[in-house]
């Protein structure tokens, strides 16, 4: 049979008409024979076949599928092939999609089979996606295009085409991860599916069904995965899509307004009963119009980011008006708590938190439109304040009617309004306190709403977020009324029955707490922890961490107030502890407690005696929960910071023994890491108590067994990252010890120097001189960098000769390909360095950290936006991290820094030490911020040393080895 076919296609491209005629008719009599499209399929996928004769059998065998494969194609006369065959030509065509040759790889199969035939076939196309052979990709997407060019917008049902569509977007995903690693084959065969799809979905989107509820709910799910696969398009192909984005947004904003009346009537303004019919989409998720206005939400956000294209239709051209205005009014009312929330919520608070959270990982209507609300404002900002001025007085006076006519939702809206400008609070009140006129009369809200439902007691919902919206206010308050709303807050936390009203006024004196003097909140401090202290023991989870965090706010306006409650807080902070340690979320806001009673100098004494019999209980080296030895030493630590300096008498004798037997014979990381920031803390307390301490057994003294735990930390076979801090241990015990320490240096310089034989970590790495040299860009904390610059200026100067023979690495060799390296590459051909001798390095790094602050200084504004609207406008394609700041054109570089051009006549240009540093100094050991190096202006210090140095020999030798740039920095000082 297949020589027979292959004769008679053979015969067809004759030049003789009559054997082009016979062999016509010959293929009409083989049409009929069972075996006749495996025999097409042969030749078709038979490479070593002329091309002519392998296209004509692709075009038999489209035309034979028409005719004969399925009754369900208009064209087909019969007979139909069996099961049998039908599954081996579908299991061969699907190999002729890595066809070299671009005419082979197609098929018109998949329309007639999928999916009740071939269910398999898109999950093989994915497979095929997945391989990354370009031949593959661009087959499989000859199938994807040929289905929806044929039937995505009909005959199939809904759920049906759901399923191909998030095939396809699955499609989308895995070419744009593949667009790095095959750009041109990427764009070449995308380009053309792209146009078939988006005019498929625009016709769908635009398709709506009215009379007949079910196929409405399926029409939704569809539209749902059509906007998935859109919003992932534009964002992962944004020139690719740009031509269907404006078609796009007028459908889903037309929808948008539909849904609306729908949205009121079925959860707004209801008592909970909720119509309609829901289904699960092919991502499992539940579907009715909710679903389908939270990925519509979805697209108008990544309309408005693509400001170029949409600006027009937001806010308007040529005496048209934009969608806005409207835009914000519709947002406000899918703001509005529905009534299952209002129901979810008063049962569980917990939920309530979690929900109105905004980083919340439940994603519903409310939350979505208040996404869009501040995409708006951030893209269009003072028309997006107006419109919602606007529509808050529209729907403030639409509510007071609905309130006039007995209806019972009528608070909806205020609250909804209140939730839309409480989101604005830090932009108004930033430009109240400039004196700005205000888009939205602030004023007038508190009048007419705030103060009027603070009262509402029937309306918990309404009546807590007028209690929030005063706090977010509470910058540009009166002082009158910020006193008055604090004790109203108090109030509701002692005295409200409803746990919406307690948890809103905990958010409240939250931001009162933040945004506050004082002076406003001490009168109430006893008041609170009072009645705070005891939600402690009946909530749990979000509502605990609000509990938490106010509780620790208030414990700091007043010490010794709070040291009244040690009795309250002290169990609380051990107990919470105890139980959250290893919780995620808890476990920072009860260390956070824990710290702030630690500190509370008047609590200190009293907590100590609390806790230490507790910690030292779990500090043991028989506790087998590591992650409890762990925090625990975490909560020591805290107690020895607030302590005083000197300790008090007998104090390190009752921890001592327990921390020092875990540390040495635990291996943990985490629990020597906080061991040697706890010892640390420790040293700087009081160094003479720790050396007066002495083991009754062995007679080891306190700095015997901080050398043993010292060396065990810089044992080679100890990791690096357990050892982290150590530097800073040694440090602390050589400044603090004085002559205490005298005796054990040699053991303490023979533990550090085998260690640094085989250390790796920048961060570990910063006495010996190649790895020093290596690595001193890479020094974390302004600290250690002056450290580290002050300290290289020091051997430069010395003049050591065994210096001077050390051979770095320099910097790295360019070459023509260096500007744009891919990982692949990168791979294949590392970077190349020179060599240089480590004073010359030494100039070399001195010498850009001087370029970095010099940049600081002058270009300290000049990195904010560059008016470039949308960087999703420019090429797809992405350079590789390392290039970027070249491609994006960074500022620093558009000119050469000259040390003449900052140092002026006198190189007076002082900027004071504590420049440019991101450490947080309440965090800072208070040694390091009296130390003369932290205090350093750094800038002026390397400015002193290159202009002195200068006529040396030894540095005018080290610039002969600069590269042009460095050369031109500093000539501004050999010209001097």
């Amino acid at each position: 049979m297949d020589q027979a076919v292959f004769q008679t296609l053979t015969d067809t491209l004759s030049a003789d008409p009559n054997a082009r005629m016979a062999a016509e008719l010959r293929l009409k009599e083989l049409q009929s024979m069972p075996e006749y499209p495996l025999s097409l399929c042969k030749l078709t996928l038979t490479r070593e076949c002329n091309i002519s004769q392998r296209h004509s059998a692709v075009v038999l065998l489209k035309s034979y599928i028409d005719q004969q494969w399925s009754p369900k194609s208009l064209k087909f006369r019969g007979p139909e092939p069996s099961p049998e065959i039908k599954a081996v030509v579908r299991g061969q065509i699907l190999t002729g999609l890595s066809d070299p040759t671009n005419r082979i790889r197609a098929s018109c199969i998949a329309h007639l089979d999928w999916p009740d035939s071939w269910p398999e076939l898109f999950e093989v196309l994915l497979g095929h996606l997945k391989t990354g052979s370009t031949d593959e990709v661009h087959g499989s997407m000859r199938v994807l295009a040929e289905f929806v060019s044929k039937d995505i917008t009909h005959t199939y049902s809904h759920a049906t085409r759901s399923r191909c569509v998030s095939i396809f977007r699955s499609a989308v995903d895995m070419l744009y991860a593949m667009k790095e690693e095959h750009p041109e084959a990427v764009k070449e065969y995308l380009s053309p599916i792209f146009s078939q799809w988006n005019d498929a979905f625009i016709t769908i989107l635009n398709k709506r069904t009215t009379d007949d509820p079910e196929i409405e709910v399926a029409e939704w799910g569809l539209k749902v995965d059509i906007i998935k696969c859109i919003n992932l398009s534009i964002q992962g192909f944004p020139k690719l899509t740009s031509s269907y984005i404006l078609p796009v947004l007028s459908t889903v904003w037309q929808e948008i307004l539909y849904l609306r009346p729908k949205y009121i009537s079925e959860n707004i303004a209801t008592n909970g009963d909720i119509s309609g019919f829901s289904f699960q989409d092919s991502d499992g998720d539940n579907i009715g119009f909710e679903s389908l206005l939270l990925v519509q939400f979805e697209f108008i956000q990544i309309a408005c980011r693509r400001r170029k294209l949409t600006q027009s239709v937001f806010t308007g051209h040529d005496g048209h008006p934009g969608i806005l205005d409207e835009l914000v009014w519709n947002t406000l009312s899918y703001m509005q708590m529905t009534d299952d929330q209002a129901e979810t919520w008063n049962a569980d608070p917990n939920q309530f938190i979690a929900d109105e959270d905004a980083d919340s990982f439940t994603h519903h209507v409310r939350n979505a439109a208040q996404d869009v609300l501040a995409t708006l404002v951030e893209h269009y900002e003072s028309q997006t304040l107006l419109a919602l001025s606007q529509s808050i007085h529209r729907d403030i006076t639409a509510s007071m009617a609905d309130k006039a006519g007995g209806k019972d939702y009528w608070w909806k809206a205020q609250e909804s309004s209140l939730l839309a400008v409480g989101l604005m609070a830090s932009y108004l009140c930033e430009s109240i306190k400039r004196g700005t006129p205000s888009p939205i009369d602030v004023g007038a809200l508190f009048d007419h709403l705030v103060l009027v439902n603070l009262s509402e007691h029937r309306l918990p919902f309404l009546q807590g977020r007028s209690f929030v919206f005063a706090s977010q206010f509470a910058p540009i308050l009166p002082l009158n009324l910020a006193a008055q709303y604090v004790s109203a807050a108090v109030e509701a936390i002692l005295k409200a029955p409803s746990a919406v009203v307690k948890v809103s006024a905990l958010k409240a004196l939250n931001n009162f707490n933040r945004h506050l003097d004082k002076q406003y909140i001490a009168p109430y401090q006893r008041s609170i922890i009072q009645g705070v202290a005891p939600l402690v023991q009946i909530t749990s989870e979000e509502t605990l961490i609000l509990i938490f965090r106010t509780l620790t706010a208030t414990a700091k306006i007043d010490d010794q107030i709070a040291a009244e409650f040690e009795s309250i807080l002290g169990p609380i902070a051990l107990e919470s502890w105890a139980k959250y340690h290893a919780d995620a979320c808890m476990s920072g806001e009860t260390m956070d407690f824990f710290d702030t009673l630690a500190a509370n100098s008047y609590m200190n004494p009293l907590l100590n005696k609390r806790a230490i019999p507790v910690l030292c209980g779990a500090i043991t080296p028989d506790n087998p929960d590591r992650a409890t030895v762990s925090a625990a030493v975490q909560l020591l630590r805290s107690l020895i910071r607030g302590g005083p300096s000197p300790l008090p008498a007998g104090y390190v004798a009752q921890f001592f023994p327990s921390l020092m037997a875990v540390l040495l014979s635990i291996d943990d990381r985490d629990v020597l890491q906080n061991g040697q920031e706890c010892l640390k803390i420790l040293i700087q307390k009081d160094v003479r108590q720790v050396a007066e301490w002495r083991d009754a057994a062995s007679g080891k003294t306190g700095l015997d067994l901080l050398i043993q735990f010292i060396a065990k930390l810089l044992d080679p076979s100890q990791t690096e990252s357990a050892a982290l801090f150590v530097g800073d241990l040694v440090s602390k015990l050589i400044t603090k010890g004085d002559n205490l320490v005298t005796p054990i240096l040699p053991d303490l310089l023979r533990a550090v120097t085998i260690r640094l034989a085989d250390a790796k970590l920048p961060s570990f790495i910063q006495i010996v001189l190649s790895a020093w040299l290596l690595n001193h860009a890479d020094f974390q904390g302004l600290y250690h960098q002056k450290v580290s610059a002050v300290a290289l200026t020091k051997v430069f100067t010395s003049g050591d000769p065994r210096v001077a023979v050390i051979q770095v690495k320099g910097d790295m060799i360019l070459n023509e390909n260096s500007r744009r390296t891919t990982r692949s590459t990168a791979r294949k051909a590392p970077n190349q360095y020179t060599v240089v001798s480590a004073p010359v390095k030494i100039v070399k790094l001195l010498c850009a950290d001087l370029i970095t602050r010099i940049e600081e200084e002058n270009h300290s504004g000049d990195f904010g936006d560059d008016d470039s609207e949308e960087d999703d406008d420019d090429d797809d394609e992405e350079p590789e991290a390392e290039d970027r700041k070249d491609w994006k054109g960074s500022k620093s570089h558009e000119k050469s820094v000259l040390l003449s051009d900052v140092l002026g006549d006198d190189g007076n240009d002082y900027y004071d030490g504590a420049e440019d540093g991101d450490d947080d100094l309440e965090e800072i050991d208070p040694d390091v911020l009296a130390d003369p190096v932290y205090q350093t202006n750094l800038k002026k210090f390397l400015v002193d040393f290159f202009r002195v140095q200068l006529p040396s020999p030894g540095l005018v030798q080290c610039i002969s080895e600069l590269n042009d740039a460095e050369k031109q920095t500093l000539s501004g000082l050999l010209e001097n």
